[in-house]
């Protein structure tokens, strides 16, 4: 039966991003963490502290089957900045930046098209 609506193509569409191997999927995946990354960095301040900054302890990490975006020693550091937390002298709050969040909603339609395209390209799409 010759269907026309664009249905039966969509699935067959569909099909084809349902088999997609796991290196395909780690190459994308890997990918779309470093454009991330490039499009993070720039939005985290330099801390006036002498020490590293969280932006020079960004990274992608793969690992089995898992890709992820993390600083390296700081992870419990950058948690504060991100959310904000009460001041060293228990007096007030510290005003969280939301450098992550703030940079993933305005990337994240951009790291979806990276991650389709690759997937259809390297699946023959």
């Amino acid at each position: 039966m010759n269907n026309n609506n664009g249905f039966a193509e969509a699935l067959e569409e569909i099909n084809t991003l349902l088999k997609v191997d796991k290196k395909v999927e780690l190459n994308v995946l890997d990918e779309a963490a470093k454009y991330f990354v490039q499009k993070l960095k720039p939005r985290i301040k330099s801390s006036d502290m002498n020490k590293k900054h969280l932006r020079d302890s960004l990274k992608v990490v793969v690992k089995d089957d898992l890709v992820s975006v993390e600083f390296e020693d700081d992870a419990w550091y950058w948690y504060l900045v991100e959310h904000s937390h009460k001041k060293s002298n228990g007096k007030g709050k510290v005003k969280g930046q939301h450098f992550v969040q703030n940079t993933f909603d305005a990337e994240g339609d951009k790291i979806v098209e990276i991650m389709v395209s690759k997937i259809i390209d390297k699946m023959g799409g």
